[in-house]
């Protein structure tokens, strides 16, 4: 994309507000919170409302708003300021830029990589607010010598609800910790909810246990096999021991 106004703007995004951009994020990396955030507002505002007036630009402006939001909560400490938490505000900031560079080389954004990026943000602040969901649980949470492992326990993972408990349990776990999502009881796994889940995956290490059936279909329909490893079940685990225990006695 050229034209006198959007290169006006690309020249003041590399000349002005992306080292100003540079200093709040290493604020944010040395602990000064509030410091980094204050030095990352201005430009950050100032770019939302540039792109919010400039034709093929909407999307710049919308996660530039997106991330904003996720920047004001940590400020005003309603969500806390974990290391998680700073990670994903830096991921946010460095998106803005990334979908800028998208539409300057390649005239459209990313739109897929910006639905993940506003889910991420999205989730985590879900996962640092009171619950107020009445929908059921439907999963629960592991400790494994391994790491985690989320197993679902819910037959279909299509509405949002669920969706948001299953992307709040991985936002809940240390981003160091090799995660396993079992759906060996699922037999539906919309693909919004693949799609929640591979957003994560910038910052966490997620595998899947459990295909099968619709869930299966819907994984390799929407390419998640690129993008998430698969694992083996606990069930599949235990019967695996089991036989190898058995062969061990016959041998003897």
């Amino acid at each position: 994309m050229s034209d006198a106004l959007s290169d006006e703007f690309f020249a003041e995004v590399s000349d002005k507000y992306y080292p100003q951009v540079l200093e709040g994020l290493e604020r944010l990396s040395t602990g000064d919170v509030k410091g980094g955030i204050e030095i990352l507002s201005r430009p950050l505002h100032t770019i939302k409302g540039v792109t919010g007036f400039m034709p093929g630009f909407e999307a710049a402006s919308s996660i530039t708003h997106k991330v904003e939001s996720f920047l004001k909560k940590l400020q005003a400490e309603t969500l806390p300021s974990t290391e998680d938490n700073l990670s994903l505000a830096a991921y946010g900031v460095n998106s803005i830029f990334a979908v800028i560079e998208q539409i300057r080389d390649q005239g459209a954004p990313d739109l897929g990589e910006i639905e993940a990026v506003s889910a991420v943000l999205e989730a985590a602040t879900n996962a640092g607010q009171p619950k107020k969901s009445n929908a059921a649980a439907c999963l629960r949470v592991e400790t494994t010598p391994e790491g985690a492992r989320i197993v679902v326990t819910a037959a279909r993972i299509h509405r949002k609800a669920e969706r948001d408990q299953i992307t709040g349990a991985v936002i809940g776990l240390p981003q160091e910790t090799p995660i396993v999502l079992d759906i060996s009881a699922v037999a539906s796994f919309s693909t919004l909810a693949w799609e929640d889940l591979a957003g994560l995956t910038a910052y966490w290490t997620v595998s899947v246990a459990g295909l099968k059936g619709a869930a299966k279909e819907t994984f390799y329909a929407a390419d998640m096999d690129a993008r998430l490893a698969l694992a083996i079940a606990a069930s599949e685990e235990t019967t695996t021991a089991a036989q190898a225990s058995a062969g061990t006695e016959a041998a003897a």
